[in-house]
């Protein structure tokens, strides 16, 4: 029997060549999918971000202060990801469109709100983030630690500012009490100056020489005087001190806040609540083909029970039962996300349409291909759902996979199921391109097919 199938093949190369194609399928696979993302997450530096900077310079005790510009500047420089320095209004369009993952909002009071921190009406800093979470899911957990990082570094900054401020409050304070030292030393010294003039003007009055009591009234005189220098100055000393420290509040709500003076406000446009909705749109995409191998492997698309009148009823005999396979498995995959996984999208109709055009759409293709190309047709067929798995941004996005991958992704129907997949369950985007480019290749797909019949 060995003997008489290797006499079949020798007789039949081609045979050899579709059995070594077949062999090499789990090679290609693991190299395009592996290569596709081999280092995603050393290519961060190109996920697209965007911070968007409101906040006005202030001037505080001499110091100009400008938080957001210099945010904004460590931002642009930062290398961990695409930082992009846009309107309010391009980043939220881009934000929408899935074109960016992270919006970061500096607001108009940020400086500003920095120089209140050790008055009696401190107020923290806030900053706003808003990020995609549909666009990406795993994408969306790199950038909210992103943002977790800046806030941490912004708060470091305030803190370290508001620290300088105190310091230099404390050494005014201190300066003021080494002349406050002073005046007293003047004190002092204007107390013996005083005793001693006493002490000669009593002696004058015992012996009444004139220039003696010159002397003690002048000795008097100077006493009086550095005493009465020594108190303004230890006056005006102990007052500047005083001031200098009565400017910082020392209330509990002022140590909270400069415990932590700015806080992260995170919006999700998309609002994926769980990792299995954020996967869901690439888990159907791959259900689909999958389904899509199976029934092309199982029922013959070629084959004719009775002799064809014509090309496009020949098409349409075999069209309504494969369509009709497609309409039962994309309901019976409608309701397992529904009800087995509870599956919460923002449009049941849309979710419906687009798990319906996409079984249509991979069924089309891939009985196209076997019915145009033969067994080649079906080697292909798999190399087809290779190339959709690394290029069709439903694991990692765009910007983090291989060149050739970013390459493949626009030609390849799984690409904009994806994206209208995305819509249905969480943006709610109505992306008219996706729709219509999935309609004219199905379309197209089977134009070729009543062709070849």
């Amino acid at each position: 029997m060995l003997r008489a199938e290797w006499h079949f093949l020798s007789q039949h190369k081609m045979m050899l060549v579709v059995l070594f194609m077949i062999a090499l399928i789990p090679a290609i696979y693991c190299y395009f999918y592996l290569s596709s993302m081999w280092n995603t997450y050393g290519h961060t530096d190109a996920i697209p971000v965007a911070v968007v900077n409101h906040d006005h310079p202030v001037t505080d005790h001499g110091n100009h202060i400008t938080i957001g510009q210099q945010l904004t500047h460590n931002l642009e420089k930062l290398t961990s990801l695409d930082f992009h320095h846009l309107s309010a209004t391009t980043a939220q369009r881009r934000l929408q469109a899935g074109k960016l993952y992270l919006v970061v909002t500096i607001p108009a009071n940020f400086s500003k709100n920095a120089t209140t921190l050790l008055t009696s009406s401190p107020r923290q800093l806030h900053l706003h983030y808003d990020l995609n979470s549909d666009a990406n899911f795993i994408v969306s957990k790199m950038t909210t630690g992103a943002a977790n990082a800046i806030t941490t570094k912004v708060s470091r900054n305030v803190t370290q500012l508001e620290t300088q401020v105190l310091l230099t409050a404390l050494h005014g304070a201190t300066a003021g009490m080494t002349h406050a030292a002073a005046g007293g030393q003047q004190l002092t010294t204007g107390a013996q100056q005083l005793q001693a003039g006493t002490q000669k003007l009593q002696a004058a009055t015992k012996t009444v020489p004139s220039p003696a009591l010159t002397a003690g009234l002048k000795a008097m005189q100077t006493g009086l005087t550095r005493l009465q220098t020594g108190g303004q100055s230890l006056s005006t000393s102990l007052g500047a001190g005083s001031q200098r420290l009565a400017a910082i509040e020392t209330r509990a709500t002022t140590a909270q806040i400069l415990a932590q003076p700015v806080i992260a406000q995170s919006h999700d446009v998309a609002s994926v609540p769980n990792n299995g909705t954020g996967m869901a749109p690439f888990a159907i995409a791959i259900g689909l083909y999958v389904g899509g191998i199976a029934l092309g492997t199982m029922y013959d698309g070629h084959r004719a029970y009775t002799q064809p009148k014509n090309a496009f009823s020949w098409w349409a005999s075999k069209a309504m039962i494969v369509g009709g396979v497609g309409l039962v498995q994309s309901s019976l995959l409608y309701l397992t996300l529904r009800q087995a996984n509870t599956l919460t999208v923002r449009s049941r109709l849309m979710l419906f349409s687009a798990i319906l055009i996409g079984s249509l759409l991979f069924l089309s293709l891939i009985f196209c291909l076997r019915l145009l190309l033969g067994g080649f047709g079906t080697w292909l067929i798999s190399i087809v759902l290779v190339l959709q798995l690394a290029s069709s941004g439903g694991l990692y996005p765009v910007p983090l996979v291989s060149p050739l991958a970013k390459a493949l992704n626009p030609w390849l129907p799984m690409t904009y199921l994806i994206q209208v997949l995305r819509s249905a369950i969480s943006t709610n985007l109505a992306l008219p391109n996706a729709w219509w480019l999935m309609i004219l290749m199905l379309v197209g797909l089977n134009g070729l097919i009543i062709i070849h019949f």
